[in-house]
């Protein structure tokens, strides 16, 4: 191992320390962010008195702001040192939650928001790296395996707890365990977490670089109208964080325990089936499986519009999920393939974009669509065809896109 506790015996034939403290720490984090997210819109309307489309459109911004902040915390991270950043993620992490859950105006909620991003957008591209940089090229595939695992398990135990939390103490206090959670990250990293090494490091990337390599990413058309169409299949995602909370609590009246459970089903449907899904569309070409992704996504949201039944919520988001993990298994290949020669690192590196700009689209049309059909038309299940046809046009211009474009820049 490379990693600086790989002396002994024991981390040797298996992970070092920092390893497991970096993918615990992980979990830690994941907990408290899915178990603050699901539950941020409800809590500015129940808590602060927001309206509906105000804490949705926060929603959406928080997201953007976390996930644009990604495609340069990484350049971060490399100037600051693994275990440095981490340590101050963290603090952002648990400072940011606790004065989430004190602040009442709207420049306060969003300036300790913005202390959640900061603080989040740090942490993935640190345990990513860890792994990278501190598993062998043996084990680094069951390292991602178990990554992965664990993030979803965080995904999967976050809304669960958070809705109890609300359900017996009020909505501030999920602030609170989020807050808690992250200390607990935080001192773990500070006790077990030493930087990882490498033996071939890769000189640091200049801010000059940097810079140049986002000037060529946004002045590329194609690039830019995938994005931007990918932004379209994850709007459908971020849905789920800002507007099915309150289809949960207001709409259908479900119970404090469901509020929690319904959320998390597509972090445990990821858990229980994205090896089998992976397998099954592992020869699929990368395209084909993109289209098949959103529009299976697609299919699910719309289901959820059926009904006014839970059940149809249940089902619409595993039909999401199974999505989802189409896309998750398929996307990156995508984008290495329609990248110029030498610049499929730069590619990568701006993969977090459509993401922020997803979560900011769900923050712009999912107040205005949640209003139309809950409290104009007065069928607030129809909403969910709403955000199915964001999807629906994702998955036609998708399809255009790659009609009009050369097929040698699409090799599968």
């Amino acid at each position: 191992m490379t990693d600086s506790h790989a002396s002994s015996p024991a981390s040797s034939q298996g992970f070092s320390s920092s390893f497991w403290s970096a993918n615990i720490s992980e979990l830690f984090e994941r907990i408290a962010f899915y178990g603050m997210t699901p539950m941020l819109v409800v809590y500015l309307t129940e808590a602060r008195g927001f309206d509906a489309d105000t804490a949705i459109a926060i929603g959406g911004n928080f997201g953007l702001a976390t996930y644009g902040l990604a495609a340069i915390s990484g350049f971060v991270a490399d100037s600051l040192g693994y275990r440095r950043a981490l340590l101050l993620a963290y603090g952002l992490l648990t400072l940011g939650y606790a004065l989430t859950g004190q602040a009442h105006s709207s420049l306060a909620i969003m300036g300790s928001l913005l202390c959640v991003a900061l603080g989040a957008s740090l942490v993935k591209p640190i345990i990513t790296g860890t792994v990278q940089k501190g598993c062998s090229e043996s084990r680094r595939a069951i390292g991602f395996s178990i990554y992965y695992t664990l993030v979803n398990i965080g995904g999967f135990l976050g809304p669960n707890l958070s809705a109890q939390v609300r359900s017996r103490f009020g909505a501030e206090l999920v602030f609170v365990t989020s807050a808690g959670v992250g200390l607990l990250a935080l001192v773990l990293v500070l006790f077990f977490y030493r930087e990882p090494l490498e033996s071939d490091p890769a000189p640091k990337r200049r801010v000059s670089e940097f810079l140049g390599d986002f000037g060529r990413v946004v002045s590329n058309p194609k690039l830019v109208t995938l994005f931007l169409l990918v932004a379209g299949w994850w709007s459908m995602f971020f849905a789920f964080m800002n507007v099915l909370p309150l289809y949960l609590r207001d709409d259908l009246q479900v119970s404090p325990w469901l509020l929690g459970f319904v959320p998390s089903l597509e972090s445990l449907a990821v858990i229980c089936l994205q090896v089998v899904v992976g397998i099954a569309v592992r020869k699929m070409q990368p395209f084909k499986a993109i289209l098949l992704a959103v529009l299976l996504s697609s299919g699910g949201v719309a289901l959820m519009g059926v009904m006014p039944l839970v059940q149809f919520a249940a089902l619409g988001i595993v039909i999401f999920a199974l999505g989802e993990m189409i896309y998750s298994a398929h996307f990156y290949h995508y984008l290495g393939n329609i990248a110029p020669k030498g610049q499929v690192g730069m590619y990568m590196g701006f993969a977090f974009l459509p993401i922020a700009l997803g979560s900011f689209i769900s923050g712009q049309i999912g107040g205005p669509i949640a209003n139309l059909f809950r409290n104009r038309l007065q069928v607030p299940e129809m909403m969910w065809f709403g955000f199915a046809s964001v999807g629906v046009v994702s998955a036609l211009g998708l399809y255009l896109l790659t009609r009009f474009t050369k097929p040698e820049s699409h090799a599968a």
